[in-house]
């Protein structure tokens, strides 16, 4: 299991780890451990956060905090929701959508979508570093528990590496990835547990949006999809966390 997440985690991440037979339908009997290497960009954005909030204003930190996130994946993430954003504003049917995303060129709903999420990543991470730095590690264990959910709902491209991924995932994948995310509890208490609770939630729901907006435009779920999902899952759990916040404050002083 060990040799597997060694793979996964350079595979997923910039991290110079040397893999030795390199095979993905192995990997992919492990992809579960995904929620692992969130919490490794978890961890990451935590220390970025501590450093940057320390020495620059929350949305100056939070475009950095966003930035190495990015690098450390290699902008693979960004570059699946660029794909991802072009293909479901194509014009045509599955096959013209499914072409637009593969193509080498970016339309302009691959730099809509790029420029939208990027926007509100930041400006969702400038309020989490106001209110809880320690939501960072969340949204970031939530991102990679979304690929996986998309991964359990959605099925296969024919092309593409990320169809071995969609392939092996299933319900037991999930629930392992899951109970993965629980230990997030731990470092939680009272109502930010339930604001935690929800943001797991609206992972999964995230997922299974995406999966099914895949289906329907394309056809299935390949890298880009699942690409797309990391970053789109973030802004969404990142939003469904200030949202929380804000209704509870409302509810306890009413």
């Amino acid at each position: 299991m060990f040799k597997e997440f060694k793979a996964l985690l350079s595979f997923f991440t910039r991290i110079p780890i040397y893999v030795e037979d390199f095979d993905f339908e192995n990997i992919a009997n492990y992809f579960y451990l995904i929620i692992l290497i969130g919490y490794v960009f978890g961890i990451f954005s935590l220390i970025l956060g501590y450093i940057f909030s320390f020495l620059l204003p929350n949305f100056l930190s939070a475009v950095l905090i966003l930035f190495f996130i990015e690098y450390l994946n290699g902008f693979h993430h960004i570059d699946g929701l660029i794909d991802f954003g072009d293909g479901w504003m194509a014009v045509g049917d599955k096959r013209k959508k499914l072409m637009a995303m593969k193509d080498r060129y970016i339309g302009c709903g691959g730099v809509v979508f790029a420029i939208f999420f990027n926007l509100m990543a930041v400006i969702s991470l400038s309020y989490i570093l106001d209110i809880n730095i320690l939501y960072l590690l969340v949204g970031e264990v939530c991102a990679k528990l979304g690929m996986l959910s998309c991964s359990t709902f959605g099925n296969p491209l024919i092309e593409g590496t990320g169809r071995y991924f969609v392939k092996k995932a299933d319900e037991k994948f999930l629930t392992i990835g899951i109970i993965l995310s629980l230990p997030l509890l731990l470092i939680f208490s009272g109502i930010e547990r339930k604001i935690v609770i929800i943001a797991i939630i609206t992972t999964i729901i995230t997922g299974l949006c995406m999966a099914k907006i895949a289906k329907r435009h394309f056809g299935g779920v390949n890298g880009d999809v699942l690409g797309a999902s990391n970053e789109i899952t973030r802004v969404v759990v990142l939003l469904s966390i200030i949202a929380s916040i804000k209704v509870f404050s409302i509810y306890l002083l009413g």
